[in-house]
């Protein structure tokens, strides 16, 4: 496969991929990127419809498609069990939270976003729309705003929690934009 241009939303190689979700939370995060990326992929593939799981797999690199496709086993369990039911943004975090032993729900919400934002600049502007319409609010707020955090550490707001200031209200819109 060619390596098409990055800006324009197409093929981004593995340790690009990596470098960006590492330089998006930060060095001293508690997990790496690797787990991030593995537990946020996994989440979010069990929580798009197949056909869209399967776009966004297309966009990535063979490396990485393994971590993606960690989420389609459960898919396909939760199909035949038949208790196949979808989940909102507190467990999608709590999930995300488990799975890369964060300590905190900042944690998760601060990887979540890392992993988004690193992610739609891999896939082309429809994907990345389809992606949010496939999403209920207020996680398709969070998917939607996970570029506005930039890179870095995690901010710690005085007197505020993390998740305050960065996931969306049910409006989809974080409280500063709300005022």
């Amino acid at each position: 496969m060619a390596r098409n241009d990055i800006r324009a939303g197409r093929f981004m190689d593995k340790p690009t991929f990596v470098n960006k979700v590492r330089q998006r939370l930060g060095d001293r995060f508690v997990a790496t990127p690797e787990e991030s990326i593995r537990a946020v992929f996994q989440t979010l593939h069990e929580r798009l419809p197949e056909g869209q799981a399967g776009h966004i797999a297309s966009h990535l690199p063979k490396e990485l498609k393994a971590e993606w496709d960690l989420g389609r086993g459960a898919t396909l369990r939760r199909q035949i069990s038949g208790t196949g039911t979808s989940f909102d943004r507190d467990e999608f975090l709590e999930r995300v939270r488990q799975r890369a032993g964060l300590p905190t729900r900042d944690d998760a919400v601060h990887a979540t976003r890392a992993v988004f934002a690193t992610l739609q600049e891999a896939l082309p502007e429809k994907d990345r729309r389809d992606t949010a319409g496939a999403l209920p609010q207020p996680l398709r707020g969070l998917w939607e705003t996970a570029a506005v955090q930039g890179t870095g550490a995690r901010p710690d707001p005085a007197g505020q929690r993390y998740e305050d200031q960065w996931l969306p209200s049910e409006h989809g819109k974080t409280p500063d934009q709300l005022a």
